[in-house]
């Protein structure tokens, strides 16, 4: 019988870790997941032994990190740290209570939810297919798509490129046809008119103007500035 808490916890572990496909992290709501925030990742040691749980309202244990254990920083929310290493079960991620850690610096935990919230902004405009000021190239691709006209220039200063857009509508137009018996008939064709164009200024690779030329591409052409993306660094 003293084996079965072993072979309990071996297989929470063997669960998890076939949970979703390898190297993926469900992602739980209320936290914020530092992969794509952080110019490297944190490694946090341990404080006191600590159970580490599958969920991040510490559901599902999984195991527990020694004092001293470093671990890889993974997610951060109030409640909990999701952080990745070796337990006494084995290799393990999911979630600690906070207090097992020395606590986060201030301006750190600041960057990470400021830099968290311009990536949820962007995601909100890239849904709408709209652009704003200090977008990337890449987030304005894929707010509005692939240009139809692309011109750079380079010079002490950096780099400067100038994307075009244009938006196309189908309008209908009469027209004359024959029909099966050679006569003469009215009919409907629709042609694709340009209704719009958007012009997008990037300089150093962020969207530094907007620029509609003619026409009106609605939400895309509204002038928003959003911050300019940067990688946190802890220290």
């Amino acid at each position: 019988m003293k084996a079965l808490p072993s072979f309990l916890a071996a297989l929470l572990l063997n669960t998890a870790a076939h949970a979703a496909p390898s190297g993926a992290v469900v992602r739980e709501e209320g936290a914020i997941y530092l992969e794509d925030l952080l110019a490297k990742p944190v490694r946090l040691a341990t404080i006191a032994d600590a159970p580490i749980h599958y969920k991040i309202d510490r559901e599902r244990y999984l195991g527990t990190l020694k004092k001293g254990q470093i671990v890889e920083l993974q997610a951060i929310s109030d409640a909990a740290y999701r952080v990745r290493g070796k337990a006494e079960q084995g290799q393990v991620a999911g979630w600690v209570d906070p207090k097992f850690f020395n606590a986060l610096p201030q301006d750190f935990l600041a960057n990470v939810k400021q830099n968290s919230a311009r990536q949820q902004e962007v995601a909100a405009l890239i849904a709408k297919n709209e652009v704003a000021m200090n977008m990337t190239p890449e987030e304005v691709s894929k707010a509005l798509g692939k240009p139809g006209k692309k011109t750079s220039h380079l010079d002490a200063k950096g780099r400067e490129e100038k994307w075009e857009f244009v938006k196309y509508e189908r309008v209908p137009k009469e027209a004359l046809a024959r029909d099966k018996d050679g006569n003469l008939v009215k009919t409907v064709i629709y042609e694709k008119v340009p209704i719009g164009k958007l012009a997008v200024s990037f300089v150093n690779n962020l969207v530094s103007s907007l620029e509609q030329t003619e026409g009106t591409l609605d939400r895309a052409a509204q002038v928003k500035i959003i911050p300019a993306p940067f990688l946190v660094s802890f220290p």
